[in-house]
């Protein structure tokens, strides 16, 4: 699984090339605008959140006493769960509003490099692109959500566990990025069931790709080129996998 950890990251700079080769740069314009939109919701809903949940967490706190250390460690909480759930909230939106885009990029990528599987494939309608992407979104942020929200409690109860959590969560929404991106190739050649099964048999190959992608979104320049360069990476190493896979 390292292996393809490595291969996954690495693959953004490997392929970085068929950008100029396979006239792709077209494919970045709509997620640029996208991107625009989502940054300015979600930063300025977050930043009027951080300080109501901070308030509603130290209302639990009735002493006087160490009452300024608890508000300000609340605050300092609030803001990391308003982080961590909004960046998991903004991925999800990022990946469904981009898939109508990125899935022909990920086929024209499969024409350019000629990497062709010798299976049927069918292509999906933007609006079926999107429901697609609405239907995996909705199971996975589902588990996302459930294991974050325990890291963030056990950090939370376990202060000297922070930077062990802190690591994980990383790595869940690194594995559940990658899937996306991973998909708007998939879904060419797989049902959601199969793609699922196919993901699952290389995580590591998920994480390496979603781990790229999840780093662009916490610098914000992510919202603007993460789709198209995920999907660039992502999409020539699910179709070299994709004749061994059974």
């Amino acid at each position: 699984m390292i292996k393809d950890i490595v291969l996954g990251i690495t693959a953004y700079f490997r392929y970085i090339p068929l950008i100029g080769k396979g006239r792709l740069g077209k494919y970045f314009l709509a997620p640029l605008l996208v991107g625009i939109v989502l940054i300015a919701t979600i930063g300025s809903t977050a930043y009027g959140l951080s300080d109501n949940l901070g308030d509603w967490l130290s209302g639990w706190y009735k002493w006087e006493r160490g009452s300024a250390l608890i508000n300000s460690a609340s605050a300092w909480f609030g803001g990391i769960i308003i982080f961590v759930l909004g960046l998991i909230l903004a991925k999800y939106m990022v990946l469904i509003l981009a898939s109508p885009f990125m899935s022909p990029m990920s086929q024209k990528i499969e024409v350019h490099t000629q990497l062709k599987p010798n299976l049927p494939s069918s292509g999906l309608s933007p609006i079926q692109g999107v429901l697609r992407g609405l239907r995996i979104a909705s199971g996975n942020i589902i588990k996302e959500l459930f294991f974050t929200v325990i890291l963030l409690v056990l950090s939370l109860v376990l202060p000297f566990l922070s930077p062990f959590t802190a690591v994980l969560i990383f790595i869940i929404q690194a594995y559940y990025a990658g899937c996306g991106n991973m998909d708007y190739t998939l879904e060419r050649y797989f049902g959601v069931k199969e793609s699922k099964q196919f993901i699952r048999a290389h995580r590591g190959l998920a994480i390496g790709n979603g781990a790229v992608f999840v780093a662009m979104l916490m610098l914000g320049f992510g919202f603007f080129v993460a789709p198209p360069l995920s999907t660039l990476a992502a999409t020539p190493e699910v179709l070299k996998r994709l004749n061994n896979f059974e």
